[in-house]
């Protein structure tokens, strides 16, 4: 099974929230998908993209709203390949640096896990 870990992400005060998402779903993604580790150790990786239009909608309806601009999700096949992604000099200096350029990285809020299926392709599993 593999491993989850999600960050939540913040972005920077001075980008409005369009150069945020382009440059995270650009510049960021390409800096991330190039690191060498990344090719060795990733099995999914995904970025859920805040739409600030919806959430007003559910916020005015009464739903409470995480104050957050994204999130990233990063799949590894074992805890040991996560570890070792997140120790790699080189993700450290390239996309670790680059996350700090667009995002409040120090703000960033993290969870890992697994996830459990329970629908897939519109059934039930």
């Amino acid at each position: 099974m593999a491993v989850r870990i999600s960050l939540l992400l913040k972005k920077l005060d001075t980008l409005t929230y369009e150069e945020f998402h382009a440059y995270w779903e650009g510049t960021h993604a390409n800096i991330f998908l190039d690191c060498p580790v990344i090719k060795d150790k990733v099995v999914k990786f995904t970025q859920f993209h805040f739409d600030r239009t919806l959430s007003a909608t559910l916020a005015a309806q009464g739903t409470p709203i995480l104050d957050f601009d994204g999130q990233v999700d990063i799949y590894t096949a074992t805890f040991e390949d996560l570890q070792v992604l997140l120790a790699d000099p080189e993700y450290q200096s390239l996309v670790v640096s680059d996350a700090a350029l667009f995002s409040k990285f120090s703000e960033s809020k993290i969870m890992i896990g697994y996830d459990k299926d329970f629908i897939l392709d519109g059934k039930r599993v």
